[in-house]
């Protein structure tokens, strides 16, 4: 992700089991990608900055400088005892976690307009590095620091956040590109290029995946963090909402994701949902009907099921991910309810036609339906 932006200094933070930022020091500015140093219990951020700053997060939530001027202003992967990161002018460096030595500086030739951005590995000993503007994917193969072009066009628009699927032999990079945005899967024996879903996102920039095969995206321009089902099957459905949040990290430590507020200088960790324990625990607990009439006019009741008392809160959004209206946040003994919703936002102001989606969370677990309003002429 490169956007240019004025900075802001706004420190905002949440924490899950590792605490977030330390209020009396922030030294993020515009952050992009997160990655975690398991062995030194840390995080490491890039920043989009002139210098490119690796800050350092301990599990104390204390900042401090990892190495100033490293030039790291977007992507970032760990390999072994390597942190590899994309700089300016389509420039890749490594440093050691250790010494802080440069251990990898190499430039793939190019106009530096058409820029790098996100960064993966696979068990080989390869880093895969995108290239938005020239819809290319290069290969580095780290032991003698040789690259080359891996993937280019065939279908790729805007390539942008990249990770990998060793067990499928592929890696999944999403498109920084307006409405229609795509994921596509490239195969890692013939990089033949095949896409897997294409979304409304209006330039998202990154993926990443849960130990349950949950995937979820972030961007810039995005007003939320997306979830997408295993296997493709469903349209995103809006998980977290908030603005600016570029490159999710998943944490399978205590199954999280770290996130970056590019426009706010600041980080949080989001808890996930325990939707790998499979759809068939999360109905035994609870249950949200499927929207009816769909299409509905004015205003629809929405029906949903508790087995047992949890703190239930349901919520509509709009396709971009915005809150749009509270329903429920309390917690809700066993039984049947309904709860209608009269088209409006939370300001009070009716809203236009177009797809909503109502999200329902409780005891950790989400489901959500949606349907299309459509008023009466």
């Amino acid at each position: 992700m490169r956007k240019t932006l004025a900075l802001k200094c706004l420190v905002l933070a949440f924490a899950f089991t590792l605490p977030a930022i330390s209020m009396a020091q922030n030294l993020l500015h515009s952050p992009q990608k997160i990655v975690i140093d398991v062995p030194r219990n840390r995080l490491l951020v890039s920043n989009d900055t002139i210098t490119g700053d690796i800050v350092q997060i301990d599990s104390a939530g204390n900042q401090t400088y990892f190495v100033q001027g490293a030039g790291f202003i977007d992507g970032m992967e760990i390999v072994g005892d390597t942190v590899y990161g994309v700089c300016k002018n389509r420039n890749i460096k490594g440093y050691h976690l250790v010494n802080k030595q440069v251990v990898m500086d190499i430039t793939i030739p190019g106009v530096s307009t058409k820029y790098l951005s996100s960064i993966t590995s696979d068990s080989a000993g390869h880093l895969f590095i995108s290239c938005p503007k020239l819809n290319e994917i290069y290969r580095i193969r780290i032991s003698d620091q040789s690259w080359w072009l891996f993937a280019k066009d065939n279908g790729l628009n805007n390539p942008n956040g990249i990770l990998l699927e060793k067990e499928k032999n592929r890696i999944v990079v999403i498109g920084d590109a307006p409405n229609p945005s795509s994921i596509y899967a490239i195969n890692l024996a013939d990089s033949t290029v095949s896409t897997l879903i294409s979304t409304s996102f209006n330039s998202p920039d990154g993926i990443v995946r849960d130990k349950f095969g949950y995937y979820y995206v972030g961007g810039y321009y995005l007003q939320a963090i997306f979830m997408i089902e295993p296997g493709f099957s469903q349209p995103p459905v809006p998980f977290f909402s908030g603005t600016s949040m570029v490159y999710p990290t998943y944490d399978e430590r205590d199954h999280s994701i770290l996130i970056t507020h590019y426009n706010t200088n600041s980080w949080e960790r989001v808890p996930l949902p325990t939707t790998g324990i499979s759809n068939q625990k999360q109905m035994k607990e609870f249950i949200l009907y499927p929207v009816s009439p769909n299409p509905f006019q004015s205003s629809v009741t929405l029906k949903f099921e508790l087995n047992r008392r949890l703190k239930t809160q349901l919520d509509v959004y709009d396709s971009s991910g915005k809150l749009l209206s509270k329903l429920v946040n309390e917690e809700k003994a066993a039984g049947s309810y309904s709860i209608s919703w009269d088209g409006k936002n939370l300001s009070g102001d009716t809203l236009a036609d177009g797809l909503y989606y109502f999200r329902m969370t409780a005891d950790g677990n989400v489901q959500t339906q949606k349907a299309f309003m459509t008023k009466q002429k």
